[in-house]
């Protein structure tokens, strides 16, 4: 346990490393923060959380800098601390006020959003179609072998793919007709269990017809793979922690991954508001030196996707967790206005 003096200390000390990226002196905390006691003292403390996991020497005659230990202390003791003004609240709030465009738009903008009001990196997990209902099915055929088909869920969800086809001597209005009758309000799951067991009266709308579902069925399955939006990734290289070009390497390559990153967030961040993970508390080790701050969103409570903000896990929390927090809120509301 931490008395009131260390607690004092150790907060000023991994603030004052987030604000300057430089190792921390005890000079430097009694000129700057006023803690009414002297350098010896400072020294004395800085040392005593050292030994205890919370600071690190990296020389003999440096300042300290946090450990994750002393990281995870700091932002247990903001998390309920304003980091956004009201102003740029009011802002967020303008933007999307402003967005109207399909889902995959929506989240793609809401990334770039955050990235901008965070200057990290900002990724967004889509709702993937398993959880979706689907609500409206557009067929276009551009010539006897290739058609467009546009699939429009209960999220508002636009999925367009253009197949290729067997040449059929139905019209197309029928074909369309015939499976927005059968397929409206099913999910993935259903529509997979009714290609093999489809009752037409036409013998000869079947093969078609399944031929359809099979492609609709492939649409919905292939973009659940590739439903992961990033913004902001030349933020990397503006951060000194990331100079060495190995680590940046490490990075991206995990960005690239980021389904990976993003599902296991997913399952993690819905039983709190705003999901903080600090250096080697994250579960890829590729990532052991940053910190990542995620969030889920939601439409009618129900949690749709993921986003969040990754970078070093030097970074401003109270900020982080604010604006994900509240473009999060924000992107939940634009749902509701998007399926209405």
């Amino acid at each position: 346990m931490l008395d009131a003096r260390k607690k004092a200390i150790l907060f000023v000390a991994v603030q004052e490393y987030i604000l300057t990226a430089e190792p921390v002196s005890s000079q430097r905390l009694v000129e700057k923060y006023q803690l009414g006691v002297s350098s010896a003292t400072v020294r004395n403390e800085l040392a005593w959380l050292e030994n205890m996991g919370y600071l690190h020497q990296p020389h003999t005659s440096a300042g300290r800098i946090p450990t994750d230990a002393g990281y995870r202390y700091y932002v247990n003791s903001i998390s309920d601390k304003p980091g956004l003004t009201s102003h740029e609240e009011r802002a967020i709030i303008r933007l999307f006020s402003v967005i109207n465009m399909e889902m995959e738009e929506l989240i793609r903008e809401t990334a770039q959003i955050l990235s901008n009001f965070t200057n990290h990196v900002a990724i967004a997990l889509a709702p993937p179609f398993k959880r979706s209902i689907l609500k409206h099915i557009d067929l276009v055929l551009f010539s006897p072998r290739h058609m467009l088909i546009v699939l429009i869920t209960d999220k508002g969800q636009v999925l367009k793919r253009t197949v290729s086809i067997k040449p059929f001597s139905k019209d197309v209005g029928d074909l369309e007709r015939l499976l927005n009758e059968r397929l409206q309000g099913l999910g993935q799951s259903e529509i997979s269990g009714l290609r093999d067991d489809i009752d037409l009266p036409d013998q000869e709308l079947v093969e078609p017809v399944r031929a359809l579902i099979n492609a609709i069925l492939d649409i919905m399955m292939s973009e659940d793979k590739e439903r992961v939006f990033l913004s902001g990734t030349e933020s990397i290289f503006y951060q000194p922690e990331f100079e060495d070009l190995r680590r940046v390497q490490i990075l991206l390559s995990t960005l690239e991954h980021g389904y990976r990153l993003m599902q296991w967030l997913e399952d993690s961040a819905g039983t709190q508001k705003v999901l903080v993970r600090i250096g080697s508390e994250n579960p890829d080790q590729e990532i052991k030196d940053c910190s990542v701050v995620a969030s889920s969103y939601k439409l009618d409570d129900e949690i749709q996707g993921t986003l969040g903000i990754i970078g070093p896990t030097r970074m401003n929390y109270a900020r982080a967790i604010s604006a994900v927090g509240f473009v999060s809120d924000s992107l939940s509301r634009a749902l509701i206005e998007l399926r209405h």
